[in-house]
């Protein structure tokens, strides 16, 4: 499972991350499969009993690989790309303002390539469960796939619809729920039927501000507070080692030079020293999109405002309607 580790070790049909140099990829463990590097095959057999973590090396022992356990995070990073996917700092992020707890009911719609649904599907448990929909049959198909074997099938449930159109699946039960959609605000209206009668809290996932600027407007039309939205622009710094030289000076001037340890460099009137320095990366992610929060109050509390409101126009018309008429008889 990806919301879990096994502590009896990596059985048969289990999905594993495999880590070699700086890549990620997922496998999944058949017996007598073979995975094949350039460099040297590894034997399916052989990994199946090997703990989560572990380093494994070829038959040859030319290379090796790390069997890493499938994380939500790893996912991300080793998943097979059918969309655009959101990463671990808009991920966290909607974790948090959404305030998921174990128990907690998510409808999702754009399953996409299922990074979120498996963030998602942990912060709610074995308690709470993932209602996500997908419009695209073929994707719907390959998520269900995924997910059932990851073992996710109790705790997510995808559904192939059209939500903008068909509205969602299930009705009267989210606390929460995820849009990411071409068209949010179309969306929006529907979401007043899946939330439950206490409200939430929703999030809009859009890259372009003008989807933002119509979701937000179409939140506040059908009662929304708290609008709210983020960019998260994520900056990775790398560290790199930079030699410096130094020249001799007061008491060291007797020294006539110094071997450098790693490349036997001589310097004849000072040392190279190996400083580590910091910088921000030239490439990198950079703005992934825009998340729209907001919050739905309770129903009790939405109908007995728009009854407040309702009866101040009346009472605003009347006085309306009682001013013409005063005014019709002083002109008489």
């Amino acid at each position: 499972a990806v919301v879990s580790t096994q502590s009896t070790g990596i059985a048969e049909g289990d999905t594993v991350i495999v880590r070699r140099e700086s890549t990620l990829e997922p496998l999944v463990i058949k017996r007598d499969a073979q995975y094949q590097l350039t460099a040297g095959l590894f034997r399916h057999n052989d990994i199946i009993g090997k703990p989560f973590g572990c380093k494994m090396y070829s038959h040859n022992r030319k290379c090796n690989i790390t069997l890493l356990a499938p994380t939500p995070e790893l996912w991300t990073l080793a998943l097979p790309h059918r969309t655009q996917i959101l990463y671990a700092s808009d991920i966290s992020l909607v974790c948090l303002m959404l305030e998921l707890a174990p128990g907690s009911v998510v409808v999702e719609s754009g399953t996409g390539s299922g990074s979120l649904t498996h963030a998602l599907s942990r912060a709610v448990g074995s308690t709470g469960h993932v209602h996500t929909h997908e419009f695209h049959k073929e994707r719907c198909e390959t998520a269900r796939a995924e997910f059932t074997s990851h073992g996710l099938q109790d705790m997510v449930t995808c559904y192939h619809r059209n939500v903008c159109q068909d509205g969602f699946a299930v009705t009267d039960c989210a606390d929460a729920v995820f849009l990411d959609l071409p068209c949010p605000w179309e969306a929006i209206p529907h979401t007043l039927r899946a939330f439950s009668p206490d409200g939430g809290r929703i999030c809009s996932f859009s890259p372009c501000i003008e989807q933002v600027q119509k979701a937000c407007a179409a939140l506040a039309q059908h009662g929304f507070e708290e609008i709210q939205t983020f960019e998260g622009i994520e900056r990775q710094y790398q560290l790199s080692r930079k030699r410096i030289w130094e020249p001799f000076v007061g008491n060291q001037r007797h020294k006539k030079y110094r071997s450098d340890q790693r490349t036997g460099d001589k310097a004849t009137n000072g040392w190279l020293n190996a400083y580590v320095k910091g910088g921000p990366k030239k490439d990198g992610v950079g703005h992934t999109g825009y998340l729209t929060f907001a919050t739905l109050p309770a129903r009790e509390l939405l109908r007995s405002r728009d009854q407040n409101e309702g009866s101040r126009d009346t009472e605003q018309k009347s006085r309306d309607t009682e001013g013409d008429v005063m005014e019709g008889d002083v002109m008489e």
